[in-house]
């Protein structure tokens, strides 16, 4: 059902010739059955029967065939027909009142920059023909000498054309001065003319707000199409990023630990030659280094991608870390303002933290020995500047056999994901300075071309299913107050896990959930921002033509929906609070309780978008109250159903029209039910109830005849009223499907952003999972590697000081050298794959718009991908 309907309003959509000529068709049929009767009906030149007044009838139709197709083609054929017959056939017509139809379809649907001249004419056109009906009306036919005739009309036994009485009319032609007939014409005019512009004023101005309402509605559905388009490449985008965000960690985690069983490596061949207990402490710190690397890549590459990331508050645990990796660099930190770390967010906190690791770990490796490092740290105006300079010999390439940059290009995607920006470069006097620009809040949002918002700070990483590729409306509300909550993390941020016990000294232990946990008090501006309908907005700000006031008027009562509705509520109100339908009986004594229990039901109106569910739920109490222990049916409360009734079908819950059709047969059997107790005697239907089951006196019984006579009523009315509802349910679904209402389209677009997001986390899972086994295997190899050759040195030192002898230098020398040759080869395989991450991932502007043999679809193996590198 659901695809016939699409394929249905597909059709409408590209075939609205079609769908006018069925309109144009109707509306003839229509128009012939009421004007057919008209016998009287002169022209500026003849007096013309019947039959040619309904071929100009006709003629006047051809304009609508064409009114959405050809607007403008169809607006001036209009003209040129009403021209024609306001001088040669007719003087008014039945389907005069199409022109103003053509005059709103050429506003709305046909060019713009034409509209003014178009309202110009109809105004002239208007004016001209009211002075000529005038005219005609007072003096007839010019070419008759003022004599008309009444025919016989086409639904008259006599035959088509006969004339039936002849006349001619008091003007100019009988001697009346010209003085009398311009006072005749002018009074005519006086008349016709204010009907005539005040129709094509009111027509402007439907039109101009039929436009506004539509220049939304279609940039709401070129949005939707072209988020639902983009799907694909937000897919690859995020298995893109997931690779990224892997080779940017795996070069945070494990290069950074081999460079520092490097340089353990190299420190210990000279400094524990002599001394076995110093290479004993070197060997086991660095099998202790390895073996955390391999504990971090695990969790890396674990389930939720991502691994409990050191911050800020780490920083200092790091210089003392390199301080004894290095003793000969000479690390100072220096703090400029009041440091505020628990102001980071945590994107930047821990990008701080990767900036000063990374700037270390390079200068560890390129600046050569006996260098001063300086920490300058910048806390001022919300922003953290972090600045790492050193006196080295400046920035080396090639030195193991890699080519440089992943580091720099890592940091730099981790502080611009942050919101900051990152300098770095030799400087002019020697040494190497990083310099890096992080706002306390990070970036709390990121806004694409479309207009979306997405947090960049999502809740936990969860375990994600495979959803359709096709959004759908959710079972939520399709109110603007629907929240779309993923409690997923998007691709290439960091995980929020909950941080391990066994921190540093000095480490904040406070909670995530605390860390986390916002309580802010509601304001008024918030609670206004959330009753308007933001979409529209930005409609208007998108629209290079200037909008008119009518469009402003329009753009902003769609806006502020919420604030209509209740306006529209009030009225309702004092038109129909008052209407009440009663059978053969005082209702006095409760006649204010029923007033005001109809008076709520229309107040509830002003939810009915906002809230729909829960409008029609209060409807729906209410008409059950109104129909069992009331006297009366109230016409607001009829109204006020059936309005409650489309609003939650329309923007309720996808299976909303379930409960709602079920409080529809209920209202409709209790109405029914209603009329039938009240024919019988009794004042409410709660008072027939009781007397059914012997609680009160029942009333005289009435006679069989009237029995049926009195149930016949009671199924028609519950018969009738149950048609009623099904087809504003019906035409509240049609509405929900055929994207022409604002609201749809914005929770629509909510579906398709949820599911686009979905559906990233889905790829970058997928692409993680794709490539972490072969990884992980390589790096537990690699790492793997370097322990053995730790154990084995240390089995060595034990064999010795089991035998109660000590080792030789040459001994240690070589273990400490097959470490460090073994870290070296381990260094130089982690860069390979973080070139096949890299190359493959075009995450740097070297490739862009290169083609590379590394292609993310169809996923190869890593080890084919390695291989291809090689070649």
């Amino acid at each position: 059902m659901s695809n016939l309907k699409q394929r249905l309003l597909s059709w409408m959509h590209g075939h609205v010739f079609a769908g006018d000529l069925i309109i144009t068709l109707v509306i003839g049929v229509l128009l012939f059955g009421v004007t057919s009767g008209i016998t009287y009906n002169p022209g500026l030149l003849f007096d013309l029967n019947p039959s040619i007044q309904m071929a100009w009838e006709a003629a006047m139709l051809i304009p609508l065939l064409i009114r959405r197709w050809r607007p403008q083609t169809g607006a001036l054929l209009c003209v040129a027909l009403a021209l024609a017959h306001l001088i040669f056939g007719p003087c008014l017509l039945g389907t005069d009142i199409l022109a103003l139809f053509m005059l709103y379809s050429v506003i709305v649907y046909g060019n713009p920059k034409n509209t003014k001249a178009f309202i110009i004419l109809a105004l002239t056109i208007g004016l001209l023909a009211s002075a000529l009906a005038a005219w005609t009306m007072t003096n007839g036919p010019l070419l008759t000498g003022g004599k008309v005739h009444t025919w016989s009309s086409w639904n008259d036994s006599n035959p088509n054309g006969v004339m039936v009485m002849e006349d001619t009319l008091g003007s100019i032609y009988t001697g009346t001065s010209i003085s009398e007939v311009a006072d005749m014409v002018a009074h005519s005019m006086l008349v016709l003319t204010p009907i005539f512009e005040v129709c094509i004023i009111s027509t402007v101005i439907v039109a101009f707000w039929q436009r506004a309402r539509l220049a939304t509605i279609r940039m709401m559905r070129e949005r939707n199409e072209a988020i639902a388009a983009r799907d694909q490449d937000e897919r690859d985008i995020a298995a893109l990023a997931e690779r990224a965000r892997i080779a940017r960690d795996m070069h945070d985690v494990v290069a950074h630990t081999l460079s520092i069983i490097i340089v353990q490596s190299d420190g210990g061949r000279y400094a524990g030659t002599h001394d076995p207990a110093v290479a004993r402490n070197t060997m086991e710190t660095i099998r202790h280094e390895s073996e955390r690397a391999l504990h971090d890549m695990q969790r890396l590459l674990g389930v939720f991608g991502g691994s409990s990331h050191a911050d800020y508050n780490d920083i200092g645990n790091l210089v003392e870390q390199a301080q004894n990796v290095s003793p000969d660099i000479r690390i100072r930190r220096n703090i400029t303002g009041t440091a505020s770390p628990e102001q980071l967010g945590e994107q930047a906190s821990i990008a701080s933290y990767h900036v000063v690791q990374e700037a270390l770990t390079n200068i560890r490796k390129y600046a050569g020995p006996h260098v001063d490092v300086h920490i300058e740290e910048s806390w001022n105006n919300g922003l953290l500047t972090l600045t790492v300079t050193d006196n080295g010999h400046g920035a080396a390439a090639n030195i193991d056999g890699h080519t440089p940059g992943y580091g720099l290009l890592g940091m730099k995607e981790r502080i611009e994901s942050a919101g900051g920006s990152l300098q770095a470069g030799p400087q002019l006097g020697g040494g190497f300075e990083v310099m890096a620009t992080l706002p306390y809040g990070g970036k709390e949002h990121v806004t694409d071309e479309t207009g979306e918002q997405y947090a960049s700070e999502q809740s936990e990483s969860c375990n994600t299913t495979a959803v359709s590729s096709k959004a759908k409306l959710s079972d939520e509300a399709i109110a603007p107050h629907t929240v779309v909550n993923i409690s997923a993390r998007i691709p290439d941020q960091p995980s929020e896990q909950t941080q391990e016990t066994n921190q540093p000294t000095g480490r904040d232990h406070r909670s995530n959930a605390l860390q986390h946990l916002r309580i802010t008090a509601p304001n008024l501006h918030d609670l206004l921002t959330s009753l308007k309908l933001k979409s529209v907005e930005l409609a208007n700000t998108s629209n290079s033509r200037g909008l008119n006031w009518v469009e402003r008027v329009s753009a902003w009562t769609q806006r502020h929906y919420v604030l209509m509705d209740s306006v529209d509520a009030v009225i309702l109100v004092m038109l129909l609070n008052r209407m009440s339908i009663t059978f053969f009986f005082d209702s006095s004594p409760h006649v204010q309780l029923s007033h005001a229990i109809a008076a709520c039901c229309l107040l509830a109106l002003a939810l009915r978008r906002r809230f729909p569910e829960t409008c029609a739920l209060i409807v729906f109490v209410l008409s059950v109250v109104q129909l069992v222990f009331l006297e009366s049916i109230e016409v607001g409360h009829i109204v006020a159903s059936l309005c409650a009734l489309y609003s939650a079908v329309l923007y309720g819950r996808e299976h909303v029209w379930r409960w709602t059709g079920l409080a529809a047969v209920t209202c409709s059997a209790l109405m029914g039910l209603k009329i039938a107790a009240v024919q019988h005697g009794y004042t409410t239907l709660f008072g027939a109830i009781a007397a059914s089951v012997g609680l009160t006196k029942p009333v005289s019984a009435t006679s069989s005849s009237s029995a049926a006579f009195f149930t016949g009523v009671m199924y028609t009315v519950a018969v009738l009223m149950l048609m009623l509802c099904a087809g504003i349910m019906a035409w509240a679904r049609w509405a929900r499907s055929s994207d022409s209402n604002a609201l749809v389209l914005q929770a629509r677009e909510k579906a398709l952003v949820a599911e686009q997001e979905k559906q990233r986390i889905l790829a970058a899972n997928m692409e993680r999972d794709r490539i972490s086994a072969s990884i992980q295997a390589e790096v537990t190899a690699t790492l793997n590697s370097v322990i053995s050759q730790a154990v084995d040195g240390i089995r060595m030192l034990d064999s010795a000081e089991a035998q109660g002898k000590e080792p030789t230098a040459d001994e240690i020398s070589a273990a400490f050298k097959a470490i460090g040759e073994q870290g070296r080869a381990a260094l130089k395989r982690m860069r390979e794959l973080l070139g096949v991450l890299r190359e493959t991932g075009f995450s740097d502007d070297a490739h862009a718009g290169s083609a590379s043999e590394l292609q993310l679809r169809p996923a190869a193996p890593l080890e084919e991908q390695l291989q291809r590198v090689s070649r």
